[in-house]
């Protein structure tokens, strides 16, 4: 599918989807979830949210833990010190940075849908600061459909310590749907990074309050991997990634506000376990990806990319029953942005990485 027409293709199932709002913010808790649910009482959104949720993680994380070493939160890959260079337009991208009299230092890395930079698709803003050999970093991602309608704001926080080759990371993040005030998702996550060897753990919830879902759906996972860096400075995770995924009544989990990210509330209703790699280039945008896992009832999740002529990245994936038959596709462009549909031919708007319901 041509960027163009996904883009058209996400307005128009966004747009017919607006009439569902979030829920409110998870309030922090700790303590655990019990109870399994059997793959039979589970409905068509249980499992292609729990499933999208488990295919989108390693890329929605991956992204912000690539942008630790390769420049665009401001820091550089050696030392966190201000090292993040600027470029105008290039592979659909420019990058701007401006050192802010306080000493901070402010980076925007924009990704546009066309070659010439004129139409924007993702506007990054980092800011970055450094004291005493903890940094920070402000991180909001708005995204546009290509009529500029704002379809969604992701809003990060970061707090680093030691060296990004060589320490660790703890990160927020919740997701906005539209011009909403009211997150629809909300993840911490912590990572650590020694050497090439990369361990995280990431807690999440999701609360939908559309009429015909109202409820909340939550995941907690652990994540194993090697990294790698090359000369151009696109960066590699290779490893697994397993998780447990819960669901409860709207509003009904919780997330611990500090590092294990515990999930608490609703009812475990299964695993999940993926292998595989992903990449990101330079500018912190999805290269390429191959990701192999076992879902929810033993429902089977392959994604795979592919690259055009012009260097345009699609991603597809397919999730299928334990017998081979289809539950769910996806295609998203490299910035997370396309359509889910269901095997009764439903299609639901995916917007950085999360389906908007």
């Amino acid at each position: 599918m041509r960027p163009s027409l996904l883009a058209a293709v996400v307005a128009a199932a966004f747009l017919a989807g607006c009439g569902g709002g979030g829920g409110s913010a998870p309030v922090p808790g700790g303590g655990g979830s019990s109870g399994t649910t059997t793959q039979s009482s589970l409905s068509s959104t249980d499992v292609a949210q729990t499933s999208t949720d488990a295919a989108f993680e390693p890329m929605d994380t991956g992204e912000a833990d690539a942008g630790v070493g390769n420049g665009i939160l401001g820091a550089s890959s050696s030392s966190r010190s201000a090292q993040a260079l600027p470029h105008a337009c290039k592979n659909r991208t420019t990058r701007t940075v401006t050192v802010n009299a306080d000493g901070s230092i402010t980076v925007e890395t924009i990704h546009y849908y066309d070659d010439a930079c004129t139409q924007v698709e993702r506007d990054g803003v980092a800011i970055f600061k450094s004291s005493g050999g903890t940094a920070t970093v402000a991180r909001t991602i708005t995204t546009f459909n290509q009529a500029h309608l704002q379809l969604g704001v992701r809003k990060s926080n970061y707090a680093l310590t030691g060296a990004s080759n060589n320490g660790s990371w703890v990160l927020t993040s919740a997701f906005f749907v539209g011009t909403s005030t009211t997150p629809i998702t909300q993840y911490g996550h912590a990572a650590s990074l020694s050497a090439s060897a990369y361990s995280a753990n990431t807690g999440r919830i999701a609360n939908d309050a559309k009429p015909s879902i109202n409820a909340s759906y939550g995941r907690q996972s652990t994540a194993n991997a090697s990294v790698s860096t090359d000369s151009s400075n696109n960066t590699t995770f290779s490893g697994t990634r397993n998780g447990i995924a819960f669901k409860a009544a709207l509003n009904g989990l919780t997330i611990s506000s500090v590092p294990p990210f515990i999930v608490s509330g609703g009812t475990q209703i299964g695993t999940t376990s993926l292998t595989g790699s992903v990449t990101f280039d330079s500018d912190g945008e999805l290269s390429a990806v191959a990701l192999n896992g076992t879902l929810l009832g033993g429902n089977m999740l392959v994604v795979t990319s592919s690259t055009d002529a012009n260097g345009i990245v699609t991603v597809n994936g397919t999730i299928t029953s334990s017998t081979g038959a289809s539950v769910a596709t996806f295609t998203t462009d490299a910035s997370g942005n396309g359509i889910l549909t269901l095997a009764n031919g439903t299609q639901v708007p995916i917007v950085d990485w999360h389906v908007v319901w």
